[in-house]
This record gives structure tokens, sequence and C-alpha cells, in this order.
């Protein structure tokens, strides 16, 4: 697994802290921090990005303020969803997001991002096993249910019970 953090310049902080918890459970992470000679030229960012998306398996998109004025943080996302990449929104803030961020499992702190992890890791496990015994889980023929998709919905749950328990406490 290796995991592209989409985010806004001014959002950088928040970014880095992201890459060391990946980095610290062993996950590789890959984040852009550009100088001005890529950044100012459109085309060879977009390649840039092209290139380093295909490089790796997951997106965490950094969202705040910032990021409702990024044109390249939507770019991203777009090409992360065209390669049915699993997405999931770090929320600096918890203001309304757009409609079509909704969808994504919603990753509040660095635990969570952890919590990402090991699921992520638990579904890829279940995938090879199911493979193994000749059950195709990747999409299965009664459900249609994609890696990806078992992989939002088992971080939701998991997420959700964070919630819970820390409600409960």
């Amino acid at each position: 697994m290796k995991i592209f953090i989409s985010h806004k310049k001014e959002d950088e902080h928040t970014a880095l802290s992201i890459q060391q918890t990946l980095v610290n459970v062993g996950v590789e992470a890959y984040l852009d921090i550009l100088d001005d000679i890529i950044s100012d030229d459109g085309e060879k960012l977009t390649k840039h990005i092209r290139e380093k998306l295909r490089e790796c398996s997951d997106v965490i998109v950094v969202l705040s303020n910032n990021t409702k004025r990024s044109w390249w943080v939507p770019f991203e996302i777009g090409m992360a969803t065209e390669k049915d990449m699993p997405i999931a929104n770090y929320l600096m803030s918890y203001e309304e997001l757009p409609e079509y961020l909704e969808y994504w499992p919603r990753l509040k702190n660095q635990q969570d991002v952890q919590k990402y992890v090991e699921v992520r890791n638990k579904v890829a496990r279940q995938v090879v096993l199911e493979k193994q015994l000749n059950h195709s889980y990747y999409v299965r023929a009664d459900s249609n249910i994609s890696e990806t998709q078992k992989f939002y919905e088992e971080l939701k749950k998991s997420l959700l019970g964070n919630c819970e328990t820390s409600s409960q406490s």
C-alpha cells in the first residue's frame, strides 16, 4: 500500500503529520511539496500528479477551508475516483462538505488514520483469502461489491465504532 496525500499548500503541516503517522505504521506515503518551477507549469504539474497517482494505491484528502480555493485537489480526487482507488477525507475542521465528498469515509485525527491502515490491510487479506479459496471476493456475482466498496463499508463501521466508544466514555 502506498497512499497519495492530497492537500492544499496551506494545509501542508497537517499533511506532513498524516505522512508521519503512515510511516510510523509502516505505510509508504507520497506527499507533494513542489518547488515553484513545476507548480507554475500546469502541463508539467498535471503529468507529475498523474505519474505519482499511478504509483499509489490509495488517497487521503486533507480538507479545510483552504481546499475550497484549490484547483488541484478536486483534480486528484477525480483521477483517483476514475481508477477506483480507495479515498478517505481527513477533516481539519467540521464544516459542511460538498455533496460529492460526503460519500467517502471521514478521518478526523491520527487515530483514524491508523484505523484506515488497519481496515485496509484487513480487507486486502480477506480478498487474498477469498481468491485462494477460488471465490471471487473482489466482485461477487451476488452483490457486485468491489474491494474498494467493501473497504469503505468496513472503515465507516470501524470509525463509527470509535465515535460510539468515545461518546460512552
